[in-house]
């Protein structure tokens, strides 16, 4: 079996999960996982959890805007507006 790591202390200095991620970027943690999902973001996965490196995380956020998700659209027309 491959050892990535000898210390745990060095995995929690090197790398950040999707939560920490997410709220460095000021995003929802389901989102961080979507741009991990997507490739946008490198990460590996550890006992279930994409751990990302922090300096990557670091760099990243100088740059990336959070997008608002689709604008809710009232509909023009109901049923009672009709009768």
């Amino acid at each position: 079996m491959k050892v990535l790591f000898e210390d745990w202390e060095d995995l929690n200095v090197s790398y950040v999960t999707t939560t920490e991620a997410a709220a460095r970027l000021g995003i929802d943690p389901k989102a961080a996982g979507f741009l991990v999902r997507q490739g946008k973001i490198p990460a590996m996965k550890i006992a279930n959890r994409w751990l990302i490196p922090r300096d990557f995380i670091e760099d990243f956020a100088k740059t990336y805007v959070p997008k608002v998700g689709r604008p809710r659209t009232k509909r023009k027309y109901t049923r009672r507006n009709q009768e």
